[in-house]
């Protein structure tokens, strides 16, 4: 799809900070780089901003999780990392305490350096970090199932029991959806994602 310049004048007249939030292989990102190819949106991608923080906030992580999480050249592996925290609640709570913090104020600086400009922040985790409490709109991305488990198996290499266990894990996002200003259903058809991602620049201009 081509640019809309009378869209893009109208969104140009503000500044917007839009949260996209779904379940793992919902289309989020895809719904993100439509707002950025076709409406000049810039994306902030959460994930981008983690690995910067396990990084930044390395020497708390180690003192908590021990040097089994660090790799031969002294960075965190994040594959042991996750192995430790995703078997334990605890422990998960415990890293998001610590990287979660430096991830928000990281992405509040990054939407503060250029204020003129618009952004949509790719994040599964919007509630959790807090970054709900910088968007003007959220917008909520969902998928069937079936869709979801094709997708992230191809896309991903996970195999179906894992994705199956993400997808429960993140249940608690349906309840969440209540607090999002717009839904839109990602059934893989491109043109209809196109257009209500349309439906909705429309909604807030």
């Amino acid at each position: 799809m081509k640019m809309n310049s009378s869209l893009l004048d109208a969104i140009g007249k503000r500044s917007y900070v839009i949260g996209i939030v779904g379940k793992v292989g919902s289309g989020k990102s895809s719904v993100a780089q439509i707002l950025a190819r076709d409406y000049g949106f810039v994306v902030l991608d959460v994930d981008t901003f983690g690995h910067r923080a396990l990084e930044s906030e390395k020497e708390a992580i180690v003192k908590e999780f021990g040097n089994e999480i660090l790799d031969t050249d002294g960075n965190v592996n994040r594959k042991n990392l996750g192995a430790i925290v995703f078997a334990n609640s605890r422990k998960l709570s415990r890293l998001n305490s610590i990287v979660h913090p430096r991830m928000k104020d990281e992405i509040i600086a990054e939407i503060s350096r250029n204020p003129s400009k618009n952004y949509v922040i790719d994040a599964a985790l919007l509630f959790e970090i807090g970054l709900d409490e910088v968007c003007d709109f959220i917008v909520s991305v969902d998928a069937p199932n079936g869709d979801i488990l094709e997708r992230v198996q191809k896309y991903r290499g996970w195999d179906k029991a894992r994705v199956l266990d993400v997808l429960n894990a993140q249940k608690y996002l349906e309840l969440l959806r209540d607090r999002s200003h717009f839904v839109i259903f990602n059934n893989k058809d491109l043109a209809k994602l196109e257009k209500q991602v349309e439906f909705f620049i429309l909604e807030i201009i």
